[in-house]
């Protein structure tokens, strides 16, 4: 039974991993994505018929650490978008084309599509109609 022991420990210490490494080969974090963006969300008007007297835009920033997302969304009065700020702190990876956010490591979030990428700009997209653009 020692000799077993002696012979599948090997194995199993090669099968564990930390959940900080393993969250880092599964779920990449590019180092150009990090620091802080400005951040504008935008939606056409044409999304929206009959409603007039809105703003179809909301600035905000994303900051982007080695471990988390910070997502500040400055609402105003008149926004489509809403007129709180609000900031959330979330997990974050890319994978492919997609900028994936995680309320906490087994609750996923939202998901963006990149459609372009930059040293100096991202374009994301959310759903249908919802766009994002970071700059630095």
């Amino acid at each position: 039974m020692k000799k077993f022991f002696l012979l599948i420990l090997p194995v199993l210490v090669s099968c564990t991993n930390t959940g900080e490494n393993s969250e880092t080969v599964t779920r990449p974090r590019p180092n150009d994505w990090h620091g802080k963006w400005t951040a504008r969300w935008e939606t056409p008007a044409e999304s929206y018929p009959g409603i007039e007297n809105v703003e179809f835009f909301m600035n905000g920033s994303f900051l982007f650490t080695s471990d988390s997302l910070t997502v500040t969304a400055n609402g105003f009065e008149g926004s489509i978008f809403g007129a709180d700020t609000l900031a959330h702190t979330q997990i974050w990876y890319v994978q492919n084309d997609t900028l994936f956010l995680l309320s906490d490591p087994e609750v996923q979030g939202m998901t963006y599509v990149v459609k372009s990428k930059s040293a100096n700009q991202i374009q994301l997209q959310l759903l249908d109609d919802m766009f994002v653009t970071l700059s630095k």
